[in-house]
């Protein structure tokens, strides 16, 4: 009976393995890449002396 369910755990296992490695693709890429221009944005600033104030990063 342990053979058994060892066996089932091993099989469920490696089912998860495969169907993972099939699935997992490219890597995700997100964000800019290096040298991208940047466009303003604007923040609020919660410390410091411009506390309280929306600032654009330009």
């Amino acid at each position: 009976m342990r053979f058994r369910s060892v066996m089932g755990i091993s099989a469920v296992v490696a089912s998860i393995v495969m169907v993972g490695a099939t699935r997992a693709g490219d890597p995700v890429e997100s964000g800019l890449k290096a040298g991208d221009f940047v466009s303003p944005f604007d923040v609020d600033d919660v410390t410091g002396p411009n506390r309280g104030r929306t600032l654009c990063y330009r």
